[in-house]
């Protein structure tokens, strides 16, 4: 059987390095190398792979636009991704899952994802994704109401902004965050903490020039010199945020920039500017995409033809905004019905994989754990037992003159034995008992918590069954020897202390007559105390 493949995999490091080098720079080929890292992570990969590839793909369907195909895959891979230490695309994920489920109204869900980002970022010093899930985040506040809390969230964007080494990337958030945050002291009707934040914008765009035209710069100027009442400058910065506008192909890069500035044109009466902003969303943007944006749309036209008695109009919108709305409706359950599907399937999934875990992980014969398993527990069980400073005991237990069963009747006979000892061993298996097979007629039994006398009745209730066992496949005088150590946790102890104390144990009453059981708490007590 060929390798799983994983991320250190030479044809996965390659495809890998080649998305890296094109996500910011070529869409559509990060959207293709995105396809092929995902086709070959589901045919050969493992998990974790299979896991980082589909929030890789997710993030190139969010990158081209496709918001619907870009919740299918973040949702599969996310959950998974959060366990490794892939935290930089993780923190991507978060941010695009709280971008999705904003622009779907779901609100509660992107303020999660949003914060995750966030939290995300900060404990690992990703400023630059800091910024930008704070400033989303801010946004997000912004559309609903919570101006302070958008406040807060936008000069947190701006403290991290100090230590972007992006020299770019990091004026255009310092501007734009600058921007947003003269809107909203304007929104709050503090006029001296705009000017402030209006001067330091004005101070990054004075340097960086290309930044001028920008809707966000020219969309804050407009609101300034209109609360100011400077008719002049207002005139002309509205024309400038006209042209912005129109110039932009991508309506939802500047998507609450675009409904802000439409909303304060309805405030003046504005309407057909409007009607042709309308026109010109509609003429780059599909009905089929963006649907919150065509039920905005609609939603102001309505408002429109009812301030001006169209009926005619009126009655045409509200049957587009119906529409839309159903458009909507359907499109939220097809998203709720796949992410059901793919959750179902990766449960279905999981479920397989533990069986195999399973079925890896148990002896073949008897059906309880086998020796892989056993060192695992006995690991977690240590552990546990010295950090909380419980009483931890293994027992090893054997088949007396065992050699004998399988001379005497066979083999078969033998495995018969080994199985109902096994299933002796499984009915005393508890929350705090742990039962394995060790190897040939040798058997495991780990005690958590649990007192000596509590552990010697367990070894008293194994023999006596065994010898029911022996009566009942006609091997008379069918016995076991049990050595067991219990105590807690010493210093420099580990888990195999334990397990050669119990074997030397085991051993002592295999040459004491054997048929008994003996608990010990150090191996020296073998030597030094009487026992019977």
């Amino acid at each position: 059987m060929e390798e799983l493949r994983n991320k250190q995999s030479p044809e996965v490091v390659e495809l890998i390095s080649e998305i890296n080098r094109v996500r910011d720079i070529d869409c559509e080929k990060h959207l293709d190398l995105a396809c092929d890292l995902f086709d070959l992570a589901h045919e050969c990969g493992n998990e974790d792979l299979k896991n980082y590839s589909s929030c890789i793909l997710g993030d190139a369907c969010c990158k081209n636009g496709d918001f619907s195909q870009a919740l299918f895959y973040l949702s599969a891979g996310v959950k998974g991704l959060s366990k490794t230490d892939e935290y930089l695309l993780t923190c991507r994920c978060y941010n695009e899952l709280g971008i999705i489920f904003g622009s779907e109204s779901h609100y509660i869900t992107s303020e999660e994802y949003f914060i995750n980002s966030i939290e995300l970022a900060r404990a690992n010093r990703f400023y630059l994704e800091e910024v930008a899930a704070c400033s989303n985040f801010a946004a997000l506040c912004y559309g609903m109401n919570a101006y302070k809390q958008a406040l807060e969230y936008s000069f947190i964007a701006l403290e991290c902004c100090d230590y972007v080494e992006d020299g770019e990337m990091k004026n255009i958030f310092l501007a734009t965050n600058y921007a947003f945050i003269v809107r909203l002291y304007l929104k709050l009707d503090q006029l001296k903490e705009a000017y402030d934040n209006y001067v330091l914008m004005e101070k990054i765009v004075e340097q960086y020039t290309d930044l001028c035209s920008c809707f966000s710069i020219v969309l804050a100027r407009y609101f300034y010199f209109e609360y100011r009442k400077d008719e002049l400058n207002a005139q002309i910065m509205k024309q400038k945020c006209l042209e912005a506008f129109y110039s932009c192909d991508e309506c939802m890069v500047y998507f609450d920039e675009t409904k802000d500035f439409i909303n304060y044109l309805m405030k003046k009466s504005e309407y057909a500017e409007i009607e042709n902003m309308f026109n010109h969303l509609e003429k780059i943007t599909p009905e089929d995409d963006y649907v919150d944006l065509h039920i905005f749309i609609e939603n102001l036209r309505v408002q429109i033809y009812t301030t001006v008695g169209d009926d005619k109009k009126l009655m045409q919108s509200l049957k587009n905004y119906h529409a839309f709305t159903e458009r909507k409706n359907e499109g939220n359950k097809r998203s709720f019905l796949a992410t059901l599907k793919l959750r179902t399937e990766l449960a279905q999934e999981k479920t397989q994989n533990l069986f195999l875990l399973a079925a890896a992980e148990t002896d073949s014969l008897t059906g309880i754990a086998n020796r892989l398993k056993m060192n695992a527990v006995a690991d977690e069980l240590f552990e546990l037992a010295n950090k909380e400073q419980k009483n931890f005991a293994v027992e090893m237990m054997d088949v007396d003159m065992f050699k004998e069963v399988n001379d005497t009747h066979g083999h078969s006979k033998g495995d018969d034995l080994l199985v109902e000892i096994a299933g002796v061993l499984k009915s005393i298996s508890a929350k705090n008992i742990f039962v394995a097979r060790y190897g040939g007629d040798e058997f495991i039994v780990f005690y958590y918590n649990m007192s000596d006398q509590d552990i010697i009745n367990k070894a008293e209730e194994i023999k006596q069954r065994v010898k029911e066992i022996g009566d009942e496949l006609g091997l008379p005088n069918l016995s076991v020897s049990q050595g067991i150590v219990n105590h807690v946790p010493r210093p420099l102890n580990r888990a195999w202390d334990y397990l050669n104390a119990a074997d030397l144990t085991l051993y002592f009453v295999k040459n004491h007559g054997k048929d008994n059981y003996r608990l010990v708490h150090r191996a020296t007590e073998l030597e030094t105390i009487d026992w019977n």
